[in-house]
């Protein structure tokens, strides 16, 4: 009954479900992805139930994200304006999906909750790569941004496992612990190279976010073992970075990877829809630039906050001024919170992460951590990894890693940091 198996199943479970389908030749259906996110949110009931007094002590970071859930509400309802297309009604939907269950999930968990989430996610992402292998071996075109498990987003998806799979092994390789292991001479090699190879299949995934997410993880992972010798973390990271760079150099598509350096391109204020003016549009009808459109969704959210800075332009409604069109948001949960919900909901979010960031650093820099710091260095690392990735890909409504992590910070707060007496 620990939460950690609904948490793993929430944000893992529709992947290989959609991979044993595709393997198998099955159609999929909609009614299949609602009952795979259906099962974590019984399943949450159901712990509930039994850990009903693990939420006796609420703190600040649980009163901030009721605050947030509210603030999305009213807006929603609220704001003026009709919901074309029906995009408000169906976010609003994902609420107990993708927001409220994974956050209980968090809230739920203890350290060996903690430990054991670190664990699954570890075994479910080695049981991951020869499923990759198999499917681009299966493929039948080559080239190499290729649909994974017959989806054309599937790289979005895998990366999801892969980058908190990469954490997993950069805390293995750190752990001393393994020393005292019968075969401490050979596990760290094992764990180092694995380490190498799951970077490498993640290059090779080409979703340019999860690499840059994963670098930031692994950054925080070796500055937060810091009872572990400096030379071997500082080590550890520089490895991961020439593996990146090495894959990156024998890369036939790298050109794709060189594309993250694409500057801003200027466009003119206007007061008319799209709120930049049509001529803002143009890397949306090329299409072949992500970060160039990206540029621009992230400059529409700044311009709405800045003309609607209190209130925002209303939840689910970034769309509606973009040249992306209504159901869209902008690749960012921060611009989007500001955007969309003002200083007021916006704020809150900022505030969440900021209070998340500070409560799962203060165990870490607990005198007497013990045996819990690969626990805390991985939880730290993978909130730094989603909380990453939400600023490429993000929307607040779907960030259910984030909001998993955010129940996490809340837990740990309402129990003294989950630091050995």
């Amino acid at each position: 009954m620990s939460p950690a198996y609904p948490s793993a199943w929430l944000l893992f479970g529709l992947m290989f479900a959609m991979a044993a389908a595709h393997f198998l030749s099955l159609p999929w259906h909609r009614l299949a992805t609602v009952a795979i996110y259906s099962v974590p949110v019984v399943w949450c009931l159901i712990i509930l139930r039994d850990r009903i007094g693990l939420l006796s002590k609420l703190n600040g970071i649980d009163v901030g994200f009721a605050a947030f859930v509210l603030a999305v509400l009213i807006s929603a309802t609220f704001l003026p304006g009709p919901d074309e297309n029906g995009a408000v009604s169906k976010y609003i939907r994902f609420l107990p999906f993708m927001m409220i269950t994974p956050y209980m999930l968090g809230r739920l968990m203890d350290l060996p909750d903690l430990d054991l989430f670190a664990r699954i996610t570890l075994f479910a992402g080695l049981a991951l790569l020869p499923l990759l292998v198999f499917d681009r071996l299966s493929a039948a075109e080559r080239a190499w941004r290729l649909p994974i498990f017959g989806l054309d987003h599937g790289p979005l998806l895998v990366g999801g496992l892969l980058a908190p799979l990469l954490l997993a092994l950069c805390v293995r390789v750190l752990d001393r612990q393994q020393t005292s292991t019968k075969n401490h001479t050979q596990w760290p090699l094992i764990w180092l190279g694995l380490t190498g190879l799951v970077t490498v299949f993640l290059v090779l995934l080409m979703a340019r976010g999860w690499v840059i997410a994963s670098m930031a993880g692994v950054a925080v992972v070796s500055l937060s073992m810091y009872t572990r010798p400096l030379a071997l973390r500082a080590g550890l990271f520089a490895y991961v970075v020439a593996v990146v760079a090495l894959t990156l150099a024998v890369l036939p598509a790298s050109s794709f990877y060189s594309l993250i350096l694409t500057a801003p391109a200027p466009a003119p204020v206007t007061e008319f829809c799209p709120i930049l003016g049509e001529a803002s549009c143009q890397p949306f009808r090329d299409g072949v630039n992500s970060v160039a459109i990206r540029w621009v969704m992230y400059r529409e959210a700044a311009t709405m906050f800045i003309d609607n800075p209190v209130w925002g332009v209303g939840a689910a409604r970034f769309g509606e001024c973009s040249c992306t069109g209504p159901g869209w948001y902008p690749h960012s949960t921060i611009l989007q919170g500001l955007a969309e919900l003002g200083m007021v909901g916006g704020g809150l979010l900022l505030g969440l992460f900021v209070f998340a960031a500070v409560t799962l650093v203060r165990p870490l820099m607990a005198a007497r951590q013990g045996e819990n710091e690969p626990t805390h260095a991985f939880v730290l690392a993978l909130f730094a990894v989603f909380l990453a990735i939400d600023q490429v890909y993000g929307n607040y409504f779907m960030a259910a890693g984030t909001w998993l992590m955010l129940g996490i910070a809340a837990s740990l707060r309402a129990h003294a940091g989950g630091v050995e007496p």
